[in-house]
């Protein structure tokens, strides 16, 4: 099976979904990983801004070794980090409407990009059809997190 990468914006459920799924398969979730090497993403933010948080992003995504990638949001933001995913794997976006992903991330404070919630629009609306460019199967993120990771194992079977 090629790698597998889960994209979509910030609140779409791929933590969640990947925490289904790591009892079928090998799952890495970016953030997480970034957090145990690098501390809090907020602070790391603050110090080194988004930029510096995007260059190691770079680097855990091309290190990953792992058959399914739960990505952050912003993935998308860097060319070498879409190449990397269209030449290696099968890209899965959850598309999940502006509404109900405003609804869980505005009082998240892990959160450094959500600061009003017409910044966070303006972020969804940019980094929308990106992902619909880069994706190679569309999932629709209103379905319950256990709905979607079965959608998932069903892809992956398919694509043994």
């Amino acid at each position: 099976m090629d790698k597998v990468y889960l994209i979509g914006f910030m609140g779409t459920g791929k933590t969640a979904i990947g925490r289904h799924l790591q009892t079928r398969y090998d799952v890495e979730e970016l953030d997480e990983r970034f957090v145990q090497e690098y501390g809090s993403i907020t602070d790391f933010f603050a110090k080194y801004g988004e930029t510096g948080f995007r260059d190691r992003e770079v680097e855990l995504l091309r290190n990953s070794e792992a058959e399914i990638v739960i990505t952050g949001g912003g993935i998308i933001e860097r060319l070498e980090n879409r190449t990397l995913m269209q030449e290696s794997g099968l890209i899965i976006w959850i598309d999940t409407p502006f509404h109900l992903v405003w609804n869980r991330i505005r009082t998240d404070p892990s959160r450094p990009l959500v600061k009003s919630r017409m910044t966070v629009e303006k972020l969804f609306r940019r980094r929308r059809p990106v992902y619909a460019r880069l994706a190679n199967i569309r999932l629709d993120g209103t379905k319950t997190v256990r709905e979607l990771a079965k959608e998932i194992e069903s892809i992956l079977e398919e694509n043994v």
